[in-house]
């Protein structure tokens, strides 16, 4: 007489009813087995605790004409074209070879400046450790920066500082739309 078996919840296998040690959510063989299942249910019902509390079960709502996507979009732009422009060049600061993850960076800092936020004379390329570790190393970038655009460009820039501008996302989408074209015909799609 064939003996009756069960299949275990976690590894799939079968074995006698005998064996079996049964649970709320089914017969498992071994309490190897019933730990294993209890900590990937724990991890499972934990992710979707924390998905609901952020909200990440749901899709996000993704408005293009969100002032805040836009000016996103733009700055991604607008750093993408001085990156590729820029590459192949040493770093701003430095004056060293550009590492794999160099950036862009801005002369004078952009938060405080809007009305040279995306000015290209304003920005450009910097090694990772100068822009991010130290501050943008502004002492060796005015320096380089003279070098290479001039010192009538740089006063210019410096004549610019500060001030307050407020951007629409029309004005936003044409800054971005700008730099789109000048990386195209860097790249040599137009």
């Amino acid at each position: 007489m064939a003996t009756a078996t069960l299949k275990c919840v976690e590894c799939k296998d079968r074995f006698p009813r005998a064996q079996m040690k049964p649970l709320a959510p089914g017969n498992f063989c071994t309490l190897s087995c019933i730990a294993s299942y209890g900590l990937k249910k724990a991890k499972k019902d934990n992710i979707k605790k924390i998905a609901k509390i952020y909200g990440a079960d749901r899709k996000p709502k993704i408005n293009k004409d969100d002032l805040r996507t836009r000016k996103r979009e733009t700055k991604k732009a607008c750093h993408l074209y001085v990156r590729t422009r820029d590459k192949g060049d040493n770093c701003i600061c430095c004056n060293k070879p550009l590492t794999p993850n160099y950036q862009a960076g801005h002369y004078m800092e952009s938060g405080n400046n809007p009305k040279i936020r995306y000015d290209e004379d304003n920005i450009h390329a910097q090694n990772l450790n100068c822009n991010y570790f130290k501050g943008g190393d502004s002492g060796m970038y005015r320096v380089n920066l003279i070098k290479k655009i001039g010192l009538e460009r740089v006063l210019r820039l410096e004549s610019m500082k500060g001030g307050v501008v407020k951007r629409t996302v029309e004005d936003y989408k044409l800054i971005e739309n700008h730099y789109k074209n000048k990386l195209k015909l860097i790249n040599g799609d137009l």
